[in-house]
């Protein structure tokens, strides 16, 4: 995991006593609410909303 990553889920395996995230891999999903503009729509505090193309095919500003 590259350095800066931080965790403060005190329960998993992966968090040193530093709050580094130690795990090879770490997954961010949505919500599940489908609104992905800010950073309440994801399970990722560092997210950033960037221009993509959604499923159904509209570009997403």
């Amino acid at each position: 995991m590259p350095n800066g990553v931080k965790c403060g889920v005190e329960e998993c395996i992966f968090n040193d006593k530093d709050r580094n995230c130690t795990a090879d891999a770490i997954e961010v999903l949505s919500n599940g609410n489908e609104i992905v503009g800010t950073t309440k729509g994801t399970r990722c505090a560092t997210f950033e909303f960037e221009r993509h193309d959604n499923r159904y095919g509209a570009t997403v500003r």
